[in-house]
């Protein structure tokens, strides 16, 4: 169980777009989704030069999914249930995201998520290779 959450946990951080400390880690850990849904949203704004309208549109996208993600996280569902809802949460996501951002500021935006995950994948290895 703990090694799924730090697996749902780790791809949340893929879509916050962002790579933040450990000392940060700790802080995301114990923050609500609210707080999450927030911190995503002024980080696409940011990098992604939204107007208000497509930040207020991101900003709800984000809260829905980062509850579904908190409720997903909370639940007693098998682990594999859960990667399935998550991995699918993950796609109907970007698919609200591509419906509000621009083709310049989706392609950026998974050009920049991308980045994030060889970063994030990196990280893990390293990990991994410090614990053996």
């Amino acid at each position: 169980m703990k090694t799924l959450i730090c697996q749902v946990f780790a791809c949340f951080m893929l879509l916050s777009v962002s790579i933040i400390a450990s000392a940060q880690m700790d802080e995301l850990k114990n923050s609500t989704p609210e707080q999450r849904a927030e911190m995503q949203t002024k980080w696409m704004t940011s990098n992604l030069a939204l107007d208000a309208k497509a930040g207020a549109s991101v900003s709800a996208i984000n809260l829905k999914y980062a509850k579904e993600t908190q409720a997903l996280v909370s639940s007693d569902s098998p682990k594999f249930q859960k990667l399935q809802s998550f991995r699918k949460n993950l796609k109907a996501k970007d698919a609200e995201l591509k419906s509000v951002f621009t083709p310049e500021q989706y392609t950026l935006y998974e050009q920049k998520k991308s980045e994030m995950q060889a970063q994030l994948k990196q990280k893990i290895a390293e990990k991994h290779q410090v614990a053996q």
